[in-house]
């Protein structure tokens, strides 16, 4: 009933900053491993009003007002990247969430970035997903905006976050894609399906075409304004 409800929620705060979400392809029915670049606390949100999901998260998150008590109620794998000493516990804690039946959600990159290059993938956590013998699905995460502010949407930098909610909130309309890819075969080892899915999600961020914002015979809002993908830079969050 707690995840019908923070999914819910999640979806109130997407329409409230008026940011569309679209999916493509479908999410495993049961445990795997989402292994997603990352460009934002936009993600967490999105991916949890689309479906049943859990994440990885750093340790000091638990500490936000609202945000750990949430996270807590999704059943959350908190690491502290401060302590090396600590991953080994994570993946333990990890493995046992996907042996639940768990769907959880890793940005390996280890920051958020404004999304023109993935960064390499860290492919210590993924070692859960071998042990437990769950799927590896590769997630491709891409931003735009109908004023060609795209890039708003992603949390780079140090910014806080109440530096960048009024941001997003001044977009008029705003476009998150998640491209759910095929999952990857079971058996390899961490550093191999790591690069797969950092291979994948890399090629599936193709700059989109103009049709793109076309649905059926309907042209989306964002065909209506100066559409275009984000002009990015790759910076990295300091964490």
């Amino acid at each position: 009933m707690v995840r019908v409800l923070v999914r819910w929620l999640c979806r109130g705060v997407l329409a409230l900053l008026r940011i569309e979400v679209r999916t493509t392809g479908q999410l495993p029915p049961g445990p795997a491993l989402l292994v997603s670049n990352h460009l934002s606390w936009i993600d967490i949100v999105a991916l949890v009003a689309q479906g049943d999901c859990t994440f990885v998260a750093k340790d000091d998150v638990r500490d936000w007002p609202l945000v750990g008590a949430l996270g807590e109620a999704l059943g959350v794998v908190w690491i502290d990247r401060r302590r090396k000493r600590d991953l080994l516990r994570a993946i333990g804690v990890l493995s046992d969430s996907l042996q639940r039946g768990t769907r959880v959600v890793l940005f390996p990159e280890g920051t958020t970035t404004t999304g023109r290059h993935v960064l390499p993938f860290r492919s210590s956590l993924v070692e859960a997903a071998v042990r437990t013998g769950v799927p590896v699905v590769p997630i491709a995460l891409s931003t735009y905006a109908a004023d060609g502010q795209g890039e708003t949407l992603c949390w780079v930098d140090d910014e806080t976050l109440l530096a960048h909610l009024p941001r997003v909130a001044a977009l008029r309309h705003a476009l998150f894609e998640i491209r759910v890819l095929p999952a990857l075969a079971a058996g390899p080892p961490r550093k191999v399906q790591s690069a797969a899915a950092r291979t994948a999600i890399v090629a599936a961020r193709r700059p989109l075409g103009p049709s793109y914002p076309t649905v059926g015979n309907r042209v989306s809002v964002f065909a209506k304004q100066n559409f275009r993908p984000i002009d990015n830079s790759e910076r990295e969050i300091a964490r």
